[in-house]
């Protein structure tokens, strides 16, 4: 056989998020073939039913649109939720009736495919540390913030998982024990104060103190209808009373981070998720609370703190990383 007419290998990964689910292709080195981005379904059925059909879709266009022939080898799936070193999923506050849902053994024999599964964020440490951020240092943290919070921890290069595979998840730290109600059910965890939905929890609590007047006439008074998006636009527009909202959230992240960096004094702190997208409006306001809140003045100033490099894929790329690396 003429190894020329070989196909090349190509592999998938799905990043299984809150409200999206964003899956991409790539070949042997890592080179974006193929992407699609779909809303994560409700239910376990539904989910294993997109995974599966974005799988056969992305598939289907490596194997159709490009010029080199590509056979794939894998799957990779990131999981926005507690996810055991087995790739079961134990807890995922953010999606709807998965808790324990063992997702690899009843995707691999429709797929015909090997199933690799990880937490989201433990997938986008991963490909942090292959092309990002995290390379060039050996002990690092990944905050993700989007719907919710996650979280990956990297010590001496490697991704560290703890006992049972579900270290970093600071989104459920406590920070205000009478607090908002979070996604888990808990009072005051910083995921509900320093996620989208912390977001939106911070404008609704003042705008049923009269405040925030603007996005109070744009949703007719209907609370529940304000959007993380709302304030942000309106803080780019000059609104003072959302600005205010920007920098208490602001300062909600800051405390997070402070907790984490007492706790582990990594040498970077890498912020992704999708709220990296308002990095211009949050970034040095994060920094300025950061440094007044931490204790240990060696610090200050000294633990970087950058968005991700990989930005809205970094959990699907690293997802397909799952296979390749194996």
């Amino acid at each position: 056989m003429n190894p020329q007419l070989s196909p090349s290998p190509a592999f998938i990964g799905i990043d299984i998020g809150g409200t999206k689910t964003f899956g991409v292709a790539v070949n042997e080195s890592g080179d974006l073939l193929e992407e699609r981005l779909l809303p994560t379904p409700q239910g376990a059925a539904e989910l294993i039913g997109t995974a599966s059909s974005m799988y056969f879709e992305l598939s289907e266009r490596v194997v159709q649109s490009s010029n080199e022939r590509f056979e794939v080898l894998g799957l990779g799936i990131g999981i926005a939720g507690l996810v055991d070193i087995n790739g079961q999923i134990r807890r995922a506050p953010n999606l709807v009736d998965v808790d324990g849902l063992d997702i690899g053994p009843i995707l691999e024999p429709k797929l015909g495919v090997p199933v690799y599964v990880d937490n989201d964020v433990n997938c986008a440490a991963l490909a942090e540390l292959s092309d990002g951020a995290a390379a060039l240092v050996n002990n690092s943290l990944l905050v993700t913030l989007g719907t919710g919070i996650g979280g990956a921890l990297i010590v001496d290069g490697d991704i560290h998982r703890g006992a049972f595979g579900m270290a970093a998840e600071p989104g459920h730290m406590v920070v205000n024990p009478h607090g908002f109600i979070c996604a888990c059910g808990k009072k005051g965890c910083w995921e509900a104060y320093a996620s989208a939905a912390g977001l939106r929890n911070l404008a609704i609590d003042r705008a049923q103190n009269g405040q925030l007047e603007e996005i109070n006439d744009k949703v007719q008074g209907d609370l529940n209808k304000i959007a993380s998006e709302d304030i942000t636009q309106a803080a780019r527009r000059g609104d003072i009373q959302c600005l205010e909202v920007i920098n208490e959230f602001a300062y909600w992240i800051a405390l997070g981070l402070t907790n984490c960096a007492a706790l582990l004094d990594p040498e970077l702190i890498i912020i992704g998720g999708g709220l990296v997208a308002e990095w211009d409006l949050l970034g040095d306001r994060i920094r300025h609370s950061f440094d007044e809140l931490l204790l240990a003045s060696t610090q200050r100033n000294r633990i970087p703190i950058k968005p991700a490099e990989n930005g809205k894929a970094a959990g699907a790329i690293g997802a397909t990383l799952l296979g390749r690396q194996r």
